[in-house]
């Protein structure tokens, strides 16, 4: 199949890329960095943008891409609509530099997984923001985004069937226990999801189970098992859940659901945890998603045939390896470094732990070792907002925290000083999207925000 593109705005029109300040390019200047690049001293006449030609290559593995820049037209070939998407991403980089190079680009991603979390249990950050964020995660070729819309502060979805769940469960944050109530409608998250979809991101949520459920408990007090757990041996509660999960399996049309599964505590509970996670996770598979744990729930006996396990917990990488010696497709996002709630930098004063100064930094990011196990499926970064109100207050903690993890996931060959180089023309976009960025390169240019 081959079409030819009428006008630059197929690419264009979601990131204005030629209305930023000209930049030089250094090496290849897109993030992430493209598998392979063969550029030449020739430039492209940028007067023919709207020459595209895009053509069906069904020899190339789902998501590539190859680029071919010719003086005065430009080719894309690509298997499927995720590769031509991915293709104007880069092409829209490129644009925005002084000269663009003839040449060729031949790009697949590492990952198939390439993730990143918003909580908004803890502080609810709305329907806009969320689009945002999920336009720079398209910039940057990240797919999945996973919603934590349940924790102990508050519940964040209409579940049509229990109204008290957002009349009652949706009360109060992390700051304010009486604050309004604020969730998403099934309408909200049907418009976030299909905005989602058009650029290739996959919406995740996750209600967290057993534990973590003190909103759900306000609820419905009688399926508690103490104020953040609920019971597992009562058979209502799975009648409520089952409903959860149908609903839920209605308005995000996506393969998978979070069901959580971490820092359930108390003396008894590891084989109470055991029963009641086979039970909950069948009856996600039964409503035809795949399960995805946090790997607390490792020694549960799920299906590593039908069930992910998201490894987060950094100081037990034995859970990691029992994980993937088991079978199960992993996904990685260890605490140290990959969550953002953690300060970036020790002169910032709010974030966990930043009294005691641990610092999950930009290079310690980029630089962080990964298994070459195949069961591993890709990495994500994690934001929980305990300390986090603020719109400024999200961008501060996530960029450019989150591009550098968008590399990793893509690229498969890293050089942390060329990063550092083909970031300077990102910050710049940043800038024009008005997005208040930690500057690690002036600490006074956008002062912490601490709320």
């Amino acid at each position: 199949m081959r079409i030819i593109a009428s006008t630059l705005s197929v690419i264009l029109s979601l990131w204005a890329c030629t209305c930023l300040p000209a930049q030089v390019p250094v090496s290849v200047p897109v993030i992430p960095a493209p598998q392979e690049a063969h550029l030449t001293d020739k430039s492209f006449n940028k007067k023919y943008l709207d020459r595209i030609q895009y053509d069906r290559d069904l020899t190339l593995p789902a998501e590539a891409y190859v680029l071919e820049i010719k003086k005065n037209r430009i080719v894309v070939r690509s298997s499927d609509e995720a590769g031509r998407f991915y293709a104007q991403q880069t092409l829209a980089q490129l644009s925005s530099a002084d000269v663009m190079h003839c040449g060729v680009i031949k790009d697949a991603p590492r990952y198939a997984w390439r993730g990143f979390m918003l909580d908004e249990a803890r502080h609810f950050h709305g329907k806009e923001k969320v689009k945002e964020l999920l336009d720079l995660m398209a910039r940057y070729k990240l797919n999945r985004f996973h919603w934590h819309l349940s924790d102990d502060q508050g519940w964040r979805v209409e579940i049509k069937a229990f109204p008290e769940l957002t009349q009652i469960g949706a009360v109060g944050d992390y700051t304010d226990a009486n604050a309004a109530a604020k969730f998403y409608t099934q309408d909200d998250i049907r418009e976030i999801v299909a905005y989602a979809a058009e650029r290739h991101i996959e919406v995740i949520p996750e209600i967290d189970m057993p534990g973590h459920a003190s909103a759900f408990n306000r609820t419905f007090p009688d399926l508690a098992f103490g104020s953040r757990t609920v019971n597992p041996e009562n058979e209502k509660l799975y009648e409520v859940l089952n409903q959860v999960i149908k609903e839920l399996a209605d308005i995000f049309p996506g393969r998978y659901l979070h069901i959580g599964g971490d820092e359930v505590s108390g003396e008894g509970w590891k084989e109470r945890q055991k029963g009641f996670e086979l039970r909950h996770s069948a009856a996600v598979r039964a409503a035809g998603k795949t399960p995805i744990v946090w790997d607390d729930a490792i020694d549960s006996d799920l299906d590593p045939e039908t069930t992910i396990i998201h490894w987060w917990r950094a100081d037990h990488p034995e859970s990691l390896e029992k994980a993937l010696a088991s079978g199960y497709q992993t996904i990685v996002s260890p605490w140290d470094p990959f969550y953002l709630d953690y300060i970036q930098d020790a002169r910032c004063k709010e974030g966990h732990l930043a009294w005691k100064q641990y610092v999950n930094g930009l290079d310690e990011i980029y630089n962080y070792p990964l298994s070459a196990d195949e069961h591993i499926i890709g990495v994500q970064a994690n934001l929980w907002t305990e300390r986090v109100v603020t719109s400024d207050r999200l961008d501060y903690m996530v960029f450019p925290r989150l591009i550098a993890l968008a590399e990793k996931a893509w690229s498969s060959s890293l050089d942390y000083n060329d990063f550092l180089q083909r970031l300077e023309g990102e910050l710049r976009y940043l800038d024009f999207r008005q997005v208040y960025y930690f500057d690690f390169r002036d600490f006074s240019r956008h002062p912490e925000p601490l709320k």
